[in-house]
């Protein structure tokens, strides 16, 4: 059976990005989960990118995983930035959570890291 989701990590300038494609739902968000954990376990990284970019859908138990993750980059992990393309499905699912209050939202990669930079 093939796998929902697809996972890339790179590293630049003192932040960790985990790229994701595919869709996260109840049967994948586990592996979102853990994909995120090892990111944030990587040594020397102040800051985790979550580029939720190419993601075609996010589900409550999604949106559930990165809050998880805001909720863990506050206490004892690296700082939380999540690339959501404006407009996109996976924006409008964080917004409609209210996730935009709390997690620092960028439209790409490019913002994101931009903002890294300046923190």
């Amino acid at each position: 059976m093939k796998s929902l989701l697809s996972f890339a990590r790179s590293a630049t300038a003192g932040c960790s990005v985990l790229g994701v494609s595919g869709e996260v739902d109840m049967s994948s968000a586990h592996l979102l989960d853990s994909a995120l954990s090892a990111a944030a376990d990587e040594v020397g990284a102040a800051i985790l990118i979550l580029d939720l970019g190419d993601v075609r859908f996010l589900s409550a138990a999604g949106v559930d995983v990165v809050l998880n993750a805001h909720c863990r980059s506050d206490e004892s992990g690296p700082r939380l930035i999540v690339v959501a393309p404006d407009g996109g499905p996976v924006h409008r699912t964080l917004i409609l959570a209210g996730l935009d209050a709390a997690i620092a939202l960028h439209p790409t990669l490019a913002s994101a890291l931009t903002a890294a930079s300046g923190a």
